[in-house]
């Protein structure tokens, strides 16, 4: 039933009406082999998601609905679907205004993170609180982005962050407090970004409330059709390393290799696989 509720949703949005009501739809399929935490090997979908994008422009206001979707094709074979990014809003001159699973303030403008991960991710300093249930605000001004958010579900919580760029270099600062992060706690992020010609890396530091200092590092260079990335992460006081190389084979096809271990994991984790936009 959820295979089939997948196929209907994207022969909806192929059809010829789509393209007057501004709806979009975008994905991909990736497959590949994996050896997880445990050292077990797998073959199956993994990282395949598409998403649903439509808004309509009412005088000078623009509105906007979104929802991704998951796809886990895992060894049983079942399939499962499930939403994530599922947001509406509005957006103006005044900026713009989300409600639903969307990123809080914090995540709204952090810069830290420069790489295409797939799979695979180092940990590294960030924000902490939930990208579920917000109402998150956000504004451009100049070479600035200022972002607020107010999650009334449950643990409340707010955030906020700001962004700026000088140069080559862009700078973003955040902050969250309440319930969600772990009673009551203050997280405070930085992050830093910038670009060198085909090499990009990206640094993320956050500390919680009477906690220590979790600092992350990435970086990204690109040759051609050739993609190579690194990361190194210090958080909880476990070290972690990341490794990942994708090849495109065409404007749509994308061959991807990637590694990942933590000072807690039994064994490391990789995969290798291919992946097909549409």
């Amino acid at each position: 039933m959820k295979l089939k509720t997948l196929a209907i949703a994207i022969a909806i949005g192929a059809m010829p009406f789509a393209a007057q009501a501004d709806i979009s739809v975008k994905g991909d399929v990736t497959v590949g082999y994996f050896q997880n935490k445990a050292g077990d090997n797998e073959f199956y979908g993994n990282g395949t998601n598409f998403t649903l994008y439509g808004e309509e422009k009412v005088g000078s206001l623009t509105y906007f609905g979104n929802v991704d979707f998951d796809v886990d094709d895992k060894y049983d074979g079942g399939g499962e679907i499930t939403s994530d990014d599922m947001y509406v809003g509005v957006k103006g001159a005044f900026g713009e205004l989300r409600m639903g699973d969307t990123d809080n303030g914090c995540d709204a403008t952090d810069t830290g993170w420069v790489v295409p991960d797939i799979w695979f991710a180092h940990s590294s300093g960030g924000c902490k609180g939930d990208d579920k249930n917000n109402i998150t605000y956000k504004r451009s001004m100049g070479a600035a982005t200022v972002a607020v958010s107010h999650s009334p579900n449950g643990e409340e919580y707010n955030a906020v962050g700001i962004q700026g760029t000088v140069g080559p270099v862009t700078a973003s600062l955040g902050y969250e407090a309440g319930d969600a992060l772990n009673g009551n706690d203050k997280n405070v992020v930085l992050g830093l970004s910038g670009k060198v010609g085909p090499a990009s890396v990206g640094v993320r530091a956050n500390r919680v409330d009477g906690g220590d200092t979790d600092v992350g590092i990435n970086g990204v260079y690109s040759a051609g059709a050739n993609t190579f990335y690194v990361g190194l992460g210090d958080v909880s006081d476990k070290d972690s390393q990341f490794l990942g190389y994708q090849r495109k084979l065409g404007s749509k096809t994308t061959f991807i290799v990637e590694y990942q271990d933590e000072d807690d994991q039994a064994n490391a984790q990789y995969g290798i696989g291919l992946s097909h936009a549409f």
